[in-house]
């Protein structure tokens, strides 16, 4: 059964609050970011900002999880981002987790109590979904201009790199290095060295090797970096007079030097190197070195947005009508040929019988749109079948579970894959497990309307009557149809009287007038 779901949070009533304020958290590998920002007629300005280098990577035990001080530090920042928080509207906030709460072990349980300490939920993004958040991020940044762009983001745990134009990208990479794990690996005693640099920068190197062909193909006009590792390059070099112009690979063999002859990261004396970004640092550069090499970058420009910026703008845009997420369901239906029809037909009978189960079964959530998931499942349910009829209810959850879809987050994914392992035939449980009790009921609840409203559509007849469905006790549930309607469709009956079966296998009633 769905594990219990940690004590409820507290929660301040919306009426008060200010409702254009906006926030955006990066639970980053190296440090924890927090801006706020205030939205006006569709454009943001940012009002606030905090940052707290918490380093979680540095925290990952040889098991992969994070060890308990990491833990602690991490959320005792979430407590103090909390705080800041209680006057932003729970729907306008958006935190995310990236490559180290990606990978760690006991990442579930950071999250069920980071929510606790934030006042919010935390999504876990992929790699992908990362680096279109950053390029969303950089690219409202950027002077308007028709310049093909790469852009470059050096977290602690992944880098990623971006081709885009205007405020479309047009490849995404995330890769599987970062400033703290390659300094970990190279420059873990503290020496630096010309042999441990040049095995770093020949370690990144190889990384990054299987993606510079497609990179440079699609190629660039302006290469633009957003990270802290890169920003801190690019002011030391800028302040000691190594370029006359951003960063360049000639004034990053000068500092390079300097890091050499320093021979220590704790005696690194550098103009414009903060301590808070000195254990790192090494890493960094050997990363950003390594990229110039391989990609032939002549020169960089240092963005101040990134990833927050991105996901300010991503919620603004779900505000506006312009989610992300639907472009993505549309691209996988035509991808799998889903027949785009029928799904309308099913979304349509679904919202009759959705909005009039939503009051009983509590259908609403500050963390989840259940109306959004409905109809994205329905959207998507029958992708499976372009690879077999046979059990495509498992081929369409695993599609959707392993795809990049942009927009959606890892939990949204699996809320998905559930629904639609879970559409036809009998109902498995034990996908579940692994949700917050509350949550995974009313998952479940979700997908019997999306059941019903498959059954009723399975015969592919779309002027079929919408029925009446009223709840009683929660799991008893009456399908009214007009008159001798049932009588008339004896097949969709025949579905319907089979479909009661399922449902009374897990304590459901179904009874059709």
């Amino acid at each position: 059964m769905p594990k219990q779901s940690p004590d409820s949070i507290k929660t301040t009533s919306t009426d008060n609050l200010d409702q254009s304020l906006y926030a955006a958290i990066d639970l980053g590998s190296n440090s924890f970011h927090m801006i706020i920002a205030r939205e006006t007629h569709g454009q943001f300005q940012v009002i606030d900002k905090h940052k707290e280098m918490v380093r979680l990577r540095t925290g990952l035990d040889k098991e992969g999880n994070l060890t308990d001080k990491a833990f602690q530090a991490g959320i005792e920042c979430l407590e103090r981002f909390g705080q800041r928080l209680k006057a932003i509207p729970n729907k306008n906030i958006r935190a995310v987790g990236t490559n180290t709460l990606r990978n760690a072990n006991n990442s579930q349980t950071f999250l069920k109590q980071g929510k606790q300490a934030l006042g919010c939920s935390i999504k876990i993004i992929s790699g992908q979904e990362e680096a279109r958040l950053i390029y969303l991020g950089v690219s409202h940044g950027l002077p308007a201009n028709d310049d093909q762009r790469l852009v470059m983001d050096i977290g602690g745990g992944s880098t990623e790199y971006i081709i885009g134009k205007h405020f479309e990208n047009s490849h995404l990479t995330s890769t599987e290095m970062g400033c703290i794990s390659i300094t970990q690996a190279f420059f873990s005693e503290d020496k630096i060295t010309e042999t441990k640099m040049n095995e770093a920068i020949a370690h990144c190197r190889q990384i990054l090797r299987p993606h510079r062909s497609k990179l440079n193909k699609l190629g660039w006009d302006t290469a633009i970096g957003a990270s802290g590792s890169i920003k801190a390059i690019g002011k030391i070099i800028e302040l000691n007079g190594w370029s006359d112009s951003g960063i360049t690979l000639k004034g990053m063999l000068k500092l390079n030097q300097k890091l050499i002859e320093s021979g220590s990261i704790q005696d690194i004396k550098l103009e414009g190197l903060k301590d808070e970004r000195r254990p790192v640092f090494a890493g960094g550069l050997a990363i950003l070195i390594a990229s110039f090499i391989e990609l032939n970058i002549e020169q960089m420009q240092v963005s101040a947005n990134a990833l927050r910026e991105g996901l300010i703008l991503d919620s603004l845009g779900r505000v506006y009508s312009d989610d992300i997420r639907d472009i993505s369901v549309k691209a996988m239906q035509l991808w799998m040929k889903v027949d785009t029809l029928q799904a309308e037909h099913i979304f349509n009978t679904a919202k009759v019988l959705y909005k009039q189960a939503r009051k009983t079964w509590a259908l609403e959530s500050p963390d989840y749109d259940f109306k959004s998931l409905l109809k994205w499942a329905i959207m998507l349910h029958e992708t499976g079948v372009a690879i077999s009829y046979k059990r495509y209810q498992h081929h369409s959850a695993y599609l959707i579970s392993q795809s990049d879809m942009a927009g959606f987050d890892q939990e949204e994914k699996q809320m998905l894959s559930a629904m639609m392992l879970n559409h036809r035939g009998k109902i498995d449980l034990s996908v579940y497990d692994d949700m917050d009790e509350s949550i995974a009921q009313k998952l479940i609840y979700l997908t019997l309307v999306l059941r019903l409203a498959v059954r009723i559509h399975r015969g592919r007849d779309f002027e079929l009557t919408k029925p009446q469905m009223s709840i009683k006790n929660d799991h008893e549930i009456y399908l009214e149809f007009e008159d001798s309607w049932l009588a008339d469709h004896p097949l969709t009956q025949l579905d319907l009287e089979t479909e009661a079966k399922h449902l009374g296998a897990i304590d459901f009633t179904l009874k059709l007038t």
